[in-house]
């Protein structure tokens, strides 16, 4: 789809919808990333508001992307630390502007989310893209945002299932938001299809025998919690070696030597990892996923309780940090 300004034209079955007006005139400004489903830079200049808007095509002619159907069971969410969705349509006809002046446009179904704006984008870009490092205090500060948008979620009886930096947006008041439920389940479901993203899911959901949803999304938050701490270093990789080691396979089996080569990579010093931080992460990491940290032990666990940002503190200080890269 073309990153300039495209019109988002209505076909006759979302003109007898009873969509509301005020979306009737979206303007698609550009593209805003390069995932499975493309996110777009809308613009409606009757209420002057820059939202995102996620396209999910059509399998064929007439058949709904199922992701976006499940994607939609989401959107009455509503919490500080979870994206705001607006508006969903199951029909759309856009028309995609020619590559050159020698090709006709063409037409395409899709559907769409519309859904709030993250204007300073996801964590990957952030601590991955940017490198901005976070200071323990920083990273503490994000790490209860994400948990508590997860807990909001449990309560809600909803397993996101695909926690990663992608996946994890920043906000207009510089606030993590949890994003992108394509791929999100009920915990009341009895199988779970999802696969997570490799370097971020739980072992069960690599072997496809997920029985406990919270417990992987556990796992994907330790990881989360490593790339803060660490400046968006992976604890381990998939049956790779870094550095000539297997820290996965370190971490399940030699956990002294796990810390130690970090150390080594990262050139940390021997008190960079702290035992509070070390007892948290090892518990969100736990192979055996009946014995992993469950929420409640994450949150009163020693290191989670130590001291955190204001949100006025949190916006001076990522403020400074997006405008010095």
């Amino acid at each position: 789809m073309s990153t300039q300004q495209t019109s988002i034209s209505s076909c006759p079955h979302t003109q007898r919808s009873s969509r509301p007006k005020r979306f009737n005139d979206l303007v698609i400004v550009s593209q805003l990333n390069q995932a499975k489903f493309q996110v777009m830079l809308a613009f409606s200049p009757s209420l002057n508001h820059y939202f995102a808007l996620k396209v999910f095509p059509y399998l064929n002619e007439e058949t709904i992307n199922p992701c976006f159907l499940n994607e939609t069971r989401f959107t009455k969410l509503r919490h500080p630390n979870i994206i705001s969705p607006f508006h969903s349509e199951q029909l759309k006809t856009i028309e995609v502007p020619p590559t050159t002046s020698a090709e006709p446009s063409q037409q395409q179904n899709i559907s769409y989310t519309l859904m709030e704006l993250a204007p300073y984008g996801d964590f990957f870009d952030v601590l991955i893209g940017k490198r901005i490092g976070f200071d323990d205090k920083l990273a503490r500060t994000y790490f209860h945002q994400l948990i508590n948008g997860l807990e909001f979620l449990h309560q809600k009886g909803i397993a996101h299932l695909d926690v990663k930096p992608e996946n994890l947006l920043l906000g207009a008041d510089f606030q993590l938001k949890i994003a992108d439920f394509d791929s999100a389940a009920l915990t009341s479901q009895l199988r779970f299809t999802s696969r997570g993203t490799k370097y971020y899911r739980a072992p069960e959901l690599i072997k496809n025998s997920c029985k406990n949803p919270v417990a992987a999304y556990i796992y994907s938050a330790g990881v989360m919690l490593f790339l803060f701490k660490c400046g968006g270093a992976l604890p381990h990789l998939e049956k790779e070696k870094i550095f000539d080691a297997d820290l996965q396979n370190l971490l399940r089996n030699d956990n002294d030597s796990f810390w130690r080569k970090h150390e080594e990579i990262q050139r940390r010093s021997s008190c960079f990892f702290d035992d509070e931080f070390k007892r948290l992460f090892n518990r969100m990491m736990s192979v055996d996923a009946e014995e992993r940290a469950t929420l409640e032990e994450v949150k009163n666990s020693e290191w989670f309780n130590g001291p955190t940002y204001s949100s006025e503190e949190l916006a001076v200080i990522m403020e400074e940090k997006l405008n010095s890269c």
